[in-house]
């Protein structure tokens, strides 16, 4: 069911091929003599029901418009001052496939090069859309670079900052991202430019609606997120708001004016529309499975108790006791996962629904989420769509995903909405449908009757919302409005930061980098006083006093200031590895552990963060453990000496030595005259029961130093060996 999904929702705008092309394979289509050997139109399997691929990708070929010829006429007059410009699409999570095709039209249409840079779980789903837009015909002009990730902060991204360096521009999803937060802090030194794109609103008033208590404090997340949220509307170039509440939302936060800019969801008609849906929905429900004369209810958004599926469920089932001419003649679907998913199937299981009930299974070979909640074939196959109620967060790790787009995809094929007036989709929807009240399951149960009861009388409803879709939320006046800005803003003069706080950081961080601690926290007092401070700069000040501190031996006032920083910047990994480095001096490992991994999490490739975790296993006496950071240290940074030394020490002291050994020999291969690590490798081999080896590299260490004692040492030592093997 997946596969299938997926593959029709991506081809969505054919209606202008980009110039960049590239040749794709045009799927096989097959003979309807097969099919009928494949498909049984039977009841769908409450746990697996998946249908065949190869038939829907019949019928999707069926619907794919007539590509139009490239007319020198078209070509974007812009396009040819943007070549050769790069943009930089960060997204930790894929947005929905109808975004993903506006940054691709966009980017054939200014004629930049675009790259997405996103967790390396979402590499799949990309590979998805780019399958999807071929079998529309559609040529694919963005690439996919994925990036590591932390299961503690999934919204981060591994070496974001060297993949952008080369960007002119970054559009970065989510204010409250900790990936927009990394382009944020990089970008006073690469002089980009960043936009953010503002696709589901986290407004800063629900980061409190969770407390239970006045008394209650913000939890560390909810604090860092309105940290990160502050900071990037306050700097970022510009907010690119689909809908009017976000936008509003800026404004009140006090945001400049110039830099919301707006711009609607565009959903393309000429994929979905009407008459190309409805004429092939007999077909796509025979491949599901599913009656011709059935009504059908989906179900959208995850199975979680904020969304509404429960009293969905107990919803269907007073209609079916108050109505019993529905039974067998009306269908219910889910096609999401959640965590009460087990609830919602339980209860289906207790209301004896089983034969009304189906679950499709959205999962795809261990994928257990659809790509952006995209169900268009499905969508295409229902008569009505139950609107979720769960409010979307931008940027957010959760996979509480944004059902706007599928609402507004199933009013464009001519579905039926029910809605409780949630959100934007909900408003918009209630403009031309009925609403529900939330919570309430007789208001829904009334509303799915008024569904199923006026089915043909809603017919010129539906036509008119689709005339909607069409005229408001028009797909090339989107990409158009898109491309406009994204010209404006690479045309425009360079980004220069006139901050004179950047030269005042260089001068403070080459004072530390020389050792002249106590003249660098004289300039870092200066510094606090200069105006318009960000709060970056701040947390970084207060970082460099507790380097300072803790460099001199003052480790309280070390662990003081990268508390304040740490305050202001709680997504900076180095003021983690720094207060982990004073509970290292003050032999406090317990206390050293988790701020180090807390380190890792937030810079997974910096070595000094799992150098530090392995030091501080090392002082709890977890040896394996240590050697298995102290190892990652190294292959993270082969220049790190400490690291490597560190490593060896625990070699010797675990009898391991094949890691050391391979360590030390790469960095001997990059630095053949350090005689130091030559020995080392020499002693390595020489525990190691590799005699001939260690013999070699003590003769290379005597060439170059004949007098080495150590070497000489070594050689007896060897020697030794060999006699005591021969005698044997």
């Amino acid at each position: 069911m997946l596969k299938v999904d997926r593959k029709n929702q991506s081809g969505k705008n054919n209606d202008k091929p980009v110039q960049l092309s590239e040749k794709k394979s045009k799927p096989t289509s097959v003979s309807a003599d097969e099919n009928q050997k494949k498909i049984k139109p039977s009841k769908l399997d409450t746990l697996k029901a998946t249908p065949s691929s190869d038939k829907l990708v019949e019928f999707i070929e069926k619907m794919k418009p007539a590509p139009e010829q490239n007319s020198p006429s078209k070509q974007n007059s812009n396009q040819v001052a943007q070549l050769g410009k790069k943009i930089a699409f960060v997204a930790p999570l894929l947005p929905h496939h109808c975004e993903l095709e506006i940054w691709n039209a966009v980017v054939a249409k200014t004629g930049v090069s675009g790259v997405i840079l996103t967790a390396d779980q979402e590499e799949r789903s990309f590979h998805t859309f780019v399958e999807t837009c071929n079998l529309a015909n559609i040529p694919v002009a963005l690439t996919c670079k994925p990036l590591e990730t932390t299961l503690e902060n999934k919204s981060f991204l591994g070496g974001l900052e060297n993949e952008i360096r080369d960007a002119d521009l970054v559009v970065a999803v989510g204010e409250a991202s900790l990936s927009t937060y990394q382009a944020l802090k990089a970008r006073r030194s690469l002089q980009n430019r960043l936009l953010i794109w503002q696709n589901a609103p986290r407004p800063p008033a629900t980061l409190g609606l969770w407390r239970a208590t006045p008394f209650a404090a913000l939890p560390p997340q909810m604090t860092r997120e309105k940290t990160i949220r502050r900071e990037v509307l306050k700097t970022c170039d510009a907010i690119i708001s689909l809908d009017k509440e976000g936008a509003t939302w800026a404004y009140l936060e006090e945001v400049s004016p110039q830099r919301i800019r707006r711009i609607n969801r565009g959903v393309n008609t000429q994929i979905f529309n009407l008459e190309k849906w409805e004429s092939n929905k007999r077909d796509i429900r025979k491949a599901l499975g599913l009656a011709a004369n059935d009504f059908v209810l989906l179900q959208t958004g995850p199975l979680e108790v904020d969304s509404g599926a429960l009293d969905t469920v107990y919803g269907f089932k007073s209609l079916l006791q108050s109505h019993s001419k529905f039974a067998g003649k009306v269908k219910l679907l889910f096609c999401s996962t959640g965590a009460s998913s087990a609830d919602v199937r339980q209860a289906v299981v207790d209301l004896q629904l089983e034969e009304h009930v189906f679950f499709l299974n959205p999962s795809d070979s261990g994928n257990k989420l659809l790509v952006g909640n995209q169900l268009s074939p499905l969508i295409a196959a229902c008569d009505a769509l139950i609107h979720s109620p769960l409010a979307p967060s931008n940027g957010s790790p959760q996979r509480y995903l944004d059902t706007t787009y599928d609402i507004l995809c199933g009013m464009a094929c001519g579905v039926t909405i029910l809605s409780n007036g949630f959100g934007w989709a909900g408003e918009f929807a209630s403009r031309f449908y009925k609403t529900f009240a939330g919570g309430n399951i007789h208001s829904l149960s009334r509303l799915m009757f008024e569904a199923i009861d006026k089915r043909e009388k809603l017919a010129n409803v539906r036509r008119a919302a689709f005339k909607a879709v069409e005229n408001e939320l028009n797909f090339n006046q989107t990409v158009d409005d898109f491309g406009k800005i994204i010209s404006a803003t690479l045309s425009g003069p360079n980004v220069q930061d006139t901050n004179s706080a950047d030269s005042f950081f260089e001068q403070i961080e080459k004072t530390i980098q020389g050792k002249q601690y106590l003249d660098a926290i004289h300039l870092i007092n200066k510094a606090f006083s200069m105006p318009d401070l960000t709060t970056t700069q701040r947390a970084n000040l207060f970082r460099h006093i507790g380097d300072c501190f803790t460099k001199l031996g003052d480790l309280e006032n070390g662990q003081a200031n990268y508390t304040r920083a740490l305050e202001l910047d709680p997504y900076c990994g180095k003021t983690l590895i720094g207060l982990g480095t004073v509970a290292l001096q003050q032999h406090n490992y317990n206390v050293a552990v988790p701020q180090f991994q807390k380190a890792v999490g937030l810079a997974p490739r910096d070595d000094m963060a799992s150098l530090g975790l392995g030091l501080a296993f090392e002082g709890l006496g977890e040896l394996e453990e240590a050697r298995r950071w102290t190892s990652r240290a190294c292959n993270l940074n082969i220049e790190n000496t400490v690291a490597i030394f560190n490593l060896v020490k625990l070699a010797y002291d675990t009898e391991f030595f094949e890691e050391a050994e391979q360590i030390v020999s790469r960095y001997v291969g990059l630095h053949p005259h350090d005689i130091n690590m030559v020995f080392t490798l020499g002693g390595l081999a020489f525990r190691s029961g590799k005699l001939e080896e260690a013999a070699k590299l003590m003769e290379n260490i005597l060439l170059l130093d004949p007098m080495n004692s150590r070497a000489h040492s070594l050689m007896g030592q060897i020697q030794k060996r060999n006699d005591v093997r021969r005698q044997a």
